[in-house]
């Protein structure tokens, strides 16, 4: 299993609550607006997807910090004449 789908379904129904709180307050949906209940879930399935689409720790890049181009060093660049 890749990234941290139970971070991301955590964070993705919180985000949802809050969200669908704040609507609430600022007056764009009402009480007994079904969005009130729909986005919480909406926000968990959207976190997990995210988190376990995300790529954290799969180490596949190079790190800039190392000084690496990504290159071997034989093979000449595409379009590299010399």
């Amino acid at each position: 299993m890749r990234g941290r789908p139970i971070l991301g379904g955590i964070s993705g129904f919180l985000f949802g609550l809050f969200l669908g709180i704040s609507l609430f307050l600022w007056g764009a949906v009402r009480l007994d607006s079904e969005w009130l209940v729909i986005l919480p879930f909406l926000g968990l399935i959207l976190g997990i997807v995210m988190a376990w689409w995300a790529p954290f720790g799969s180490g596949g890049t190079p790190d800039a910090a190392s000084g690496s181009t990504g290159t071997s060093g034989d093979a000449p660049a595409p379009g590299d004449t010399t």
